[in-house]
């Protein structure tokens, strides 16, 4: 999170009490000229923004960017829209002197994207204390701001109401702008510019050394910050979980059938009533602009061009507005909820995720609080949660995950499924079950689905894999899957009495559940393999989160569909040497389970 926030609305914590109003007794005659105070549009969900800003670690002042994505430090252009005026009339002019004079005294200025901002009354509403912000007061600090923030922060509708706009900068001297600068540590310009040139090598050698999905995500690492990669590749504790979620897989043999005709192969399905033309989804992955300036647009069209869905993580770098006006008509999007404490801004989001005409909400049930996670708390320097009314003042801060999920409701319990159904018609998925006994309590309460997923081994290390509570549901609770996967593993008797046929047939008496129940895996998905593994003992589909996120920050969009077509081919190809020609075909029968 960049030293200064405070003109995210959606991702601040501001006091909004009716009877409050905000001093001016400092405010100098610019203020009452030309300040613009705007109520805030907050939207939480579950205790995380729509439009939560990419949250970054920081050394005091200094900040880790991508520096291509950095407009000119000083007096950047931006589009007219904070610039004009109602009526035609003049903008108000600030001089950098006046705002170089601010470095001391009562009032708080910051400069961004060329205008000039008073932010002394949002001080002490700030979750990390005043320190962070008075230590880049009278700075330009477009420079930390633009690279983390969406586009449309300071729109004047999204500026809180404690932060004023004075006015448009002028800057009146050389001297003075290079003092309103942000200075940055030379092992960060060394960081900025080994980010720059390794990506200046991929856009010249483009994607053709990128053959698998591990393959993206060792070239992520060379494109992120080492605070970006310590909170993209953390998990909690020793990490067991998140190796575990990848390396189950390995315990399933295949059993292919051979002589088949297999030149032709369709690997569409549909997910949720939505086509898709693979069955994986982009599950929703927190703060995409840590890799790529153009952050969760990225997955948005991506997902588009290549006809798989988006998840939308509650805690994206870019507002929900951003992504929902990057899709494409009819494009279906899937929106992850946390539920925050302050019920009341939970519902505010359901409204929103209704109006914006959003496909499903995935209720995230497996992060009451955060995980440790110790190589992003590690790397955290300081970092301060963001300040939403989702968001409590906390005192020592941890990691960007923990302090991310600070308001999140820790007593959410099932009977508040019914108050969500009751809040909206999209099918709700419960994201973050790890036991057959809490899958069949989805079921018993109305929910459409269940994700199995232990949220990429980032919350409690050594709990079940999203693999191994799929073969507890086939053990314990095989009616949850539709028939035709309710069969055993291995050899079956009926095929070996006729080896012509390819499945077993759907056993006598065995009917669909009552109503339609979606079981998708999420979790360790690395390979083609992985997903039709995990389809052959029942899943409907499976979520593919940090592959998508390193895929975009290696190549933005073209990262995304690069990698769609790397799991199409894998999937296509392991399809065709188990014998099968469609989805349908993948059962049991096709799998062993080694352990």
């Amino acid at each position: 999170m960049p030293s200064f926030s405070p003109l995210r609305a959606t991702a601040l914590n501001f006091r909004t009490s009716a009877t409050r109003s905000i001093s001016r007794r400092r405010l100098t005659t610019h203020a009452s000229s030309s300040t613009r105070r705007i109520d805030q549009r907050l939207i939480i969900a579950g205790g995380v923004a729509l439009a939560v800003p990419t949250y970054m670690y920081l050394t005091r002042a200094k900040l880790d960017y991508q520096p291509d994505t950095v407009p000119d430090k000083v007096n950047s252009d931006v589009p007219d829209q904070v610039h004009s005026s109602k009526g035609g009339k003049e903008v108000n002019k600030i001089g950098s002197r006046e705002v170089l004079e601010k470095k001391d005294g009562d009032e708080v200025w910051v400069v961004i994207n060329g205008e000039v901002y008073n932010v002394t009354e949002f001080l002490d509403e700030h979750p990390g204390g005043r320190e962070i912000i008075e230590n880049n007061r009278s700075k330009d600090v477009s420079y930390i701001f633009n690279p983390r923030h969406p586009s449309d922060q300071l729109q004047p509708e999204n500026l809180p109401p404690s932060v004023i706009h004075l006015g448009q900068l002028e800057i009146e001297s050389a001297y003075e702008r290079e003092q309103l600068a942000v200075k940055i540590s030379k092992s960060e310009e060394d960081e900025q510019n080994r980010i720059k040139q390794k990506r200046q090598e991929y856009e010249e050698k483009g994607l053709g050394s990128i053959v698998n999905m591990r393959d993206f995500e060792v070239a992520a690492e060379e494109l992120c910050s080492k605070v970006a990669w310590a909170y993209y590749a953390s998990a909690a504790d020793d990490e067991i979980t998140k190796n575990e979620n990848n390396s189950d897989y390995k315990k399933i043999r295949f059993r292919p059938r051979v002589l088949r005709p297999v030149k032709e192969v369709d690997t569409s399905t549909k997910i949720l009533g939505y086509d898709s033309t693979i069955p994986l989804w982009i599950s929703p992955a927190a703060m995409a602009k840590l890799g790529h300036p153009d952050g969760e647009v990225n997955l948005t069209k991506g997902a588009a061009s290549t006809g798989i869905i988006q998840c939308i993580s509650s805690f994206a770098s870019c507002s929900v507005e951003e992504i929902t006006s990057a899709r494409t008509s009819n494009q279906p999007l899937f929106f992850q909820l946390y539920v925050n404490s302050k019920r009341h801004l939970a519902e505010e989001v359901i409204s929103k995720v209704n109006r914006l005409g959003l496909n499903a909400i995935l209720l995230t049930v497996d992060a009451p609080v955060g995980g440790k996670r110790e190589r992003d708390i590690r790397a955290k320097g300081e970092f301060e949660a963001p300040k939403t009314d989702a968001f409590d003042k906390q005192g020592e801060t941890k990691g960007v995950a923990e302090a991310i999920f600070s308001a999140v409701d820790p007593d959410l319990n099932w009977k508040d499924l019914k108050w969500l159904k009751e809040k909206t018609k999209l099918p709700i998925i419960i994201k973050g079950v790890q036991t057959v006994e809490d899958a069949v309590q989805a079921y018993k309460l109305g929910a459409d689905g269940v994700i199995l997923s232990n949220h990429g081994g980032r919350q409690l290390d050594t709990t079940a894999t999203g693999l191994s509570t799929l073969l507890e549901i086939r053990q314990h609770a095989p009616w949850l899957l539709r028939p035709a996967y309710r069969t055993p593993t291995g050899p079956s008797k009926e095929l070996v009495e006729n080896p012509d046929l390819l499945v077993p047939s759907v056993p006598k008496g065995e009917k669909e559940t009552e109503r339609k129940f979606s079981i998708f895996v999420d979790g360790g998905i690395w390979r083609g393999t992985d997903v039709v593994k995990a389809l052959c003992l029942g899943a409907d589909a499976v979520g593919v989160g940090r592959g998508f996120l390193f895929a975009q920050t290696v190549a933005g969009v073209q990262g995304v569909e690069h990698a769609v077509k790397i799991f199409e081919s894998e999937i296509q190809s392991t399809m065709r040497l188990l014998g099968a020609n469609k989805l349908e075909d993948l059962r049991p029968s096709m799998v062993d389970i080694v352990n």
